[in-house]
């Protein structure tokens, strides 16, 4: 006989909470498993016109995206900001992301997910444009 999965919020032992960081937290990891997707830069500092500013992240498709969780009791809701892998079509990237993310998070803690909202901020190559000159081609 297997034991029964143990549920967030109340239950006949006790009650299970878990933290909104400690969601968000599984969600960007979860997010950072899809390759055509990684972390955005803010948009911040390209309106200020200067390509380093404290504390604004760089995008990076090898780095977990920026996530905010809030639970409430068994329930959670998610946002995402993220780059997409240039040419990866964005719709299809975004579907796999909440599906993904969505799962993961489901699997781990036990709470359903009831919204995943995904900004999508970057569009990247994942690596530096080659140079093209007459000399090489």
């Amino acid at each position: 006989m297997s034991p029964e999965r143990a549920r967030p919020g109340r239950t006949e032992l006790g009650r299970i909470d878990i933290s909104d960081d400690v969601v968000a937290k599984i969600a960007a990891y979860a997010a950072a498993e899809i390759p055509d997707a990684g972390s955005a830069a803010s948009g911040f500092g390209r309106m200020l016109g200067r390509r380093k500013t404290p504390g604004v992240r760089r995008t990076s498709l090898t780095t977990a995206p920026k996530t905010i969780a809030r639970v409430d009791g068994a329930t959670a809701r998610l946002s995402l900001v993220i780059s997409v892998r240039w040419p990866a079509p964005i719709p299809r990237v975004c579907a796999a992301v909440r599906r993904h993310v969505g799962d993961r998070v489901a699997e781990l803690t036990g709470l359903v997910v009831t919204d995943i909202d995904i900004e999508v901020t970057d569009l990247t190559t994942g690596e530096r444009p080659r140079r093209v000159d007459g000399a090489n081609a």
